[in-house]
């Protein structure tokens, strides 16, 4: 249950904090049941901004995308990073006119750094903020991406707190995450976090904890179900979802850490790691990959770029490659459906 509330505190905050004014024109890629709509409506609404409504099915024609952008003008753009990778690989933006174009923002799934890179350099003058939140929370933190070099691999911060939203990483002995080098599930608090799920009192109990930090005072926490770790400036970066962390052969390993080193091989395009279960050693891990335009790539040499960078034993197993990945009705690559068609081919 989201409330009025909860609503207005993000819409106040993306207005404040990304200066949205009477001549902006947002664009409205998002479905109006999925939470980045609050955002694309309601805060061109307080700013008496236009929203430019992208077809639907348009996303997966970028040249055709990346012409309606420059034909409305957009000034604000906010979507999955999936889009925004098909826009700078596939939709000419160089043939185009986006000097309209002053904000862009993506939120939803991790955004790869090669991507977001080769994006920002075709697009220089827009600034480019990486917006995290779970449904729950809408939008709890922020960061806005600096200039990436060339070399730089490390996958973008999820940032800080946004305004009236406190954040604590919490370990698993329970204390507070302080610095960096240490992990722990990430809690929000405050006017931007929901007041439970209708009609299920148990999942609502089990997603909130009374705040153990809150000395004199009683206060709940909203548990996102990330694991993160601090950098040197204090911004949460995302390790994984706790139910992405699987063990195999006895060590817990983060699906997500396989996936971004796979992804900065200079010729694979997406890719998803699955765990499979295994009677031997626990889970095996298999990966789904799809490769940039006109490239080739064998299994044992991804293999080999893998052994590089990951530990033996979190070396996917197995490695399908595909034209395409399928995806959800909001742009994500749809993992479940790629469990089940993986499991259903190994029984």
């Amino acid at each position: 249950m989201l409330s009025h509330l909860n609503a207005l505190t993000f819409v106040n905050w993306g207005f404040d904090t990304f200066g949205i004014t009477a001549q902006d024109r947002l664009s409205n890629h998002a479905p109006f049941n999925f939470d980045l709509s609050v955002f694309d409506i309601f805060v061109a609404v307080k700013a008496g901004a236009a929203i430019s409504l992208v077809p639907e099915g348009l996303a997966v024609y970028p040249m055709e995308l990346s012409s309606f952008i420059q034909d409305q003008r957009i000034t604000v753009w906010y979507s999955v990073p999936m889009v925004l990778t098909l826009l700078q690989s596939r939709g000419k933006l160089e043939e185009r006119d986006l000097s309209a174009l002053r904000l862009v923002l993506f939120a939803g799934e991790v955004f790869p750094t090669k991507h977001l890179r080769a994006l920002m350099q075709k697009l220089p003058h827009p600034r480019y903020a990486n917006l995290y939140g779970p449904t729950e929370t809408n939008v709890c933190a922020f960061y806005e991406v600096e200039p990436l070099s060339p070399e730089q691999s490390a996958p973008i911060p999820i940032g800080k707190a946004c305004g009236n939203t406190a954040l604590v990483a919490i370990d698993a002995e329970g204390r507070k995450v302080t610095g960096p080098g240490k992990e722990g599930l990430l809690y929000a608090r405050g006017s931007i976090v929901m007041q439970g799920y209708y009609g299920r009192p148990k999942e609502s109990a089990a997603c909130f904890i009374r705040n153990p930090f809150a000395v004199g005072r009683v206060e709940n926490l909203y548990c996102t179900g990330d694991w993160v770790t601090l950098d040197e400036k204090g911004n949460y970066l995302f390790v994984g979802r706790k139910d992405h962390m699987i063990k195999t052969r006895g060590y817990r390993v983060e699906l997500g850490e396989i996936e971004a080193v796979m992804v900065a091989h200079p010729v694979v395009d997406e890719a998803v790691a699955l765990a499979i279960p295994d009677e031997a050693i626990g889970n095996a891990i298999h990966a789904i990959v799809t490769l940039t335009n006109s490239s080739s790539l064998d299994a044992i040499e991804l293999k080999r770029h893998c052994a590089v960078k990951l530990p033996p034993y979190m070396v996917p197993e197995e490695i399908e490659f595909r034209g395409a990945l399928p995806r959800t009705g909001t742009g994500k690559i749809d993992r479940q459906q790629l469990q089940r068609e993986t499991v259903a081919r190994g029984t």
